[in-house]
């Protein structure tokens, strides 16, 4: 826990001009200023403190210059959170063995803050050796950095302004404004095709968590000195200016681990950015995720990409399994530079396009704009800030707005770190930033008489009622989520049972999504699109690169004639200015699209795509929906008003409290919804969803759990319409012929 006072530190620069080849050249710089700081205690503002009598790195710092002729005070306060608690480095030893730490013990000298009394200001400095960074003070901004090796203060300094006059780099971004689909379907279409809306705009408002990792190749290892202290202090000056420009939009970017290759690559790395962006991604989907847990990794590498590239991102990715990456150049010896290039791959992760006219920046630079000069972006843009907020109307998003766990904390809580960790109620920053009137700032725990201190199932520092829905279902292949009675946090979100019938029969739900071909066709060509005939479909039986069903290395493999649906995806219409590389090709009234070997996913029929009755595609194969989710009997183990979930988990029906979902209390007050009191003649509520017509009888083979969730199994074979196991109708599935609809 945080003990004893925040201390306020002072520190005066002494402005002296001084010729710049007197000292040394700075890269990039033709004009600075020397400055000498002196380190002033609070309390004695005129008398320096001892250094044996201070602590190494303060919380709280103000920085007392003249600029311009003007006296300027900095106030810094020490990053909270910048690295996550269970943050780790990895090396490899001389057999190739990987090896990682936990570090405990290493220095707290990153602070973010701004220039007092200005209205737009914002700060990040490390104070590891010397004073290093960036500030800004109204429209101007300004570097500083030590001339000396050493880290004490008193030391030579060098503070310099942009330079208007600076012609902008030779630098831009790789991405194209490109929109990457992939077979997954782990990705966001465009603002103006968008398929999935939000009716629930709290998601995005919400406090976002980016665990973000970072991998250095061997020749960042090599251009560092083989310096792992040199590499670490830099990494975490990078993430600290990331972290600085995200909280602008109420998203904290915390380094959960770091990894260097320094005994050799682990993919191959070339010029060509697409190629090395694709290795990462492969590498990082297949090795990563089982060692570390993360939302997203970008790749530093020390190699120069072709032409004016200095870093490629794939679009609206974040979250993605395999495609949440990014990779960037160690371009410039600034490490700011380096950062806001950083920050503008993570933003295509997030959908935000490249700025145009249109877009508003409210400083000389935003983080998306294309090409980099010697301005360091230090705002988001007002398409940025659109693009970020609509990406959030994805359910695919939700890894962001997880809340770290106490239990998923493993280092030593610290009361006033904004993170709720173990032997904590709540915790709501320092005393001076607190602004909860449920949470106790001193002690992190929640005040006398309260039960609760946030939380979506907290309501004036009081929980709500078991029941209480706190996570209304988006759409049908979403389950709602209620209050526990027992915590205020909101249980994580949960989905319909893989393998549910959605949009009238086309499709069946798969992790709370709907894949169709009309939907694919649809992201894929733009609105006025149609899936291809069925006679287009036996083309992936041919083997071509014009229709098949899969590659092993470089060679395609046909489809089986039950498998032609899960080949190449075939469409007609649409537009054919599309934004990806590749070939489009139109034969009779198929059309489809060919990629470069770059991106191969693109233009292949989706996992969990429905290919005939009951059966959906999983890599590239027709299969049974029974073998493909592995959902047989599910349902016999959930008792009561409760359903089988995505996890093969029960979950109660809206309106139902758990944990035994037996009390209807809640149920029985939103029938006031249809009848002020009382359920007129034909009214009939089945969990959360209203009915005008009153459920026929059931058999008895209808009354066994398993017919409480899958009677819609049965509908090729009865009279009646399938439920939905709630007593809701669902749609028929008894049409092979759904898929080309």
């Amino acid at each position: 826990m945080l003990q004893g006072l925040l201390l306020t530190v002072t520190v005066t620069f002494l402005l002296s001009p001084v010729p710049v080849n007197a000292i040394k050249e700075l890269s990039g710089v033709k004009n600075y200023e020397v400055v000498y700081p002196r380190r002033l205690h609070s309390l004695h503002k005129r008398e320096v403190k001892e250094p044996e009598q201070q602590e190494k790195f303060e919380t709280e710092l103000k920085y007392e210059m003249t600029v311009n002729g003007k006296i300027a005070v900095l106030y810094l306060k020490k990053s909270k959170g910048l690295l996550a608690p269970g943050y780790t480095e990895t090396h490899y030893n001389s057999t190739g063995g990987e090896v990682t730490t936990s570090p405990q013990i290493m220095d707290d000298c990153y602070y973010q803050g701004h220039v007092i009394n200005e209205k737009v200001s914002d700060a990040s400095i490390s104070t590891c050796r010397g004073l290093r960074g960036y500030f800004s003070q109204g429209d101007q901004r300004y570097f500083i950095e030590p001339l000396s090796p050493t880290n004490q203060d008193a030391q030579e300094h060098a503070l310099f302004k942009y330079d208007p006059e600076e012609k902008k780099a030779n630098s831009t971004c790789g991405t194209d404004d490109i929109l990457w689909v992939h077979g997954s379907r782990q990705n966001v279409v465009p603002p103006a095709t968008s398929l999935v809306k939000s009716k629930d705009r709290k998601g995005w408002e919400r406090k976002k968590y980016i665990e973000f990792y970072l991998v250095l190749d061997n020749g960042e290892f090599k251009k560092h000195n083989q310096d792992p202290e040199e590499i670490r202090k830099r990494v975490f000056e990078m993430a600290n200016y990331v972290n600085m420009l995200y909280k602008k939009l109420n998203t904290h970017v915390a380094l959960v681990g770091m990894e260097i290759w320094n005994d050799k690559d682990k993919i191959k790395i070339t010029p060509n950015a697409s190629f090395t962006l694709e290795n990462f991604s492969k590498w990082r989907g297949s090795v990563l995720p089982r060692r570390k847990r993360h939302d997203i990794a970008q790749l530093i590498t020390a190699t120069e990409l072709s032409g004016t590239t200095v870093g490629l991102a794939f679009m609206s990715t974040m979250c993605s399994p395999y495609h949440s990456v990014g990779i960037v150049q160690d371009h410039s010896e600034n490490v700011l530079r380096v950062a806001g290039t950083m920050a503008h791959e993570m933003g295509h992760n997030f959908g935000m396009f490249h700025d145009s006219y249109v877009c508003k920046c409210p400083s000389t630079i935003c983080v998306m704009d294309r090409a980099l000069s010697f301005y360091i972006p230090t705002d988001f843009s007002s398409c940025s800030r659109v693009s970020y907020d609509k990406f959030f109307e994805d359910k695919l998003s939700n890894c962001v707005l997880n809340v770290p766990l106490p239990t998923d904390i493993i280092s030593t809580p610290i009361c006033g770190n904004q993170l709720v960790e173990m032997g904590e109620d709540c915790d709501c920053g320092t005393p001076e930033e607190c602004t909860n009137i449920c949470c106790d700032a001193k002690t992190c725990k929640i005040k006398a008489s309260f039960q609760c201190a946030s939380g979506e199932c907290c309501e004036k520092c009081q929980l709500k009622k078991p029941g209480a829905v706190c996570r209304p279902a988006k759409d049908e292949c979403d389950l709602s989520e209620m209050c526990d009675g027992k915590s205020g946090i909101c249980p994580d979100d949960r989905y319909r049972i893989n393998g549910f019938p959605c949009q009238n029969g086309k499709g069946y739900c798969l992790m709370g999504m709907c894949p169709t071909l009309q939907e694919q066709c649809t992201e894929l060509w733009g609105p006025g699109t149609s899936v291809a005939d069925k006679s287009c479909y036996s083309r992936n039986e041919g083997g071509s690169r014009y229709g098949y069903c899969r590659k092993v290395d470089d060679t395609r493999i046909p489809c089986k004639t039950n498998d032609a649906l899960c080949g190449k995806l075939f469409c007609q219409g649409g537009s054919d200015n599309l934004p990806w590389r590749g070939h489009i090709v139109t034969f009779l009234t198929c059309k489809l699209f060919d990629p470069d070997d770059s991106s191969p996913e693109i233009g292949m029929v989706a996992n969990g795509t429905k290919c005939g009755h009951r059966k959906v595609c999983i890599n590239a194969e027709c299969v049974d929906i029974e073998r493909a989710y592995k959902s047989t009997n599910c349902s016999s183990k959930c008792k009561g008003h409760a359903v089988c979930d995505h996890e093969l988990q029960c979950q109660c029906k809206e309106g139902w409290a758990p944990p035994d979902c037996d009390d209807s209390t809640v149920v029985f007050r939103r029938l006031l919804h249809c009848g002020r009191g009382a359920v007129p003649r034909g009214c009939h509520i089945c969990g959360g969803c209203y009915s005008n017509l009153a459920p026929k009888p059931q058999t008895k083979a209808e009354e066994s759990p398993e017919a409480s969730v899958y009677h819609w199994h049965q509908a090729s074979q009865t009279e009646e319409e399938p439920t939905d196991g709630e007593g809701c109708t669902t749609p028929r599935d008894d049409s092979d012929e759904a898929p080309y609809t």
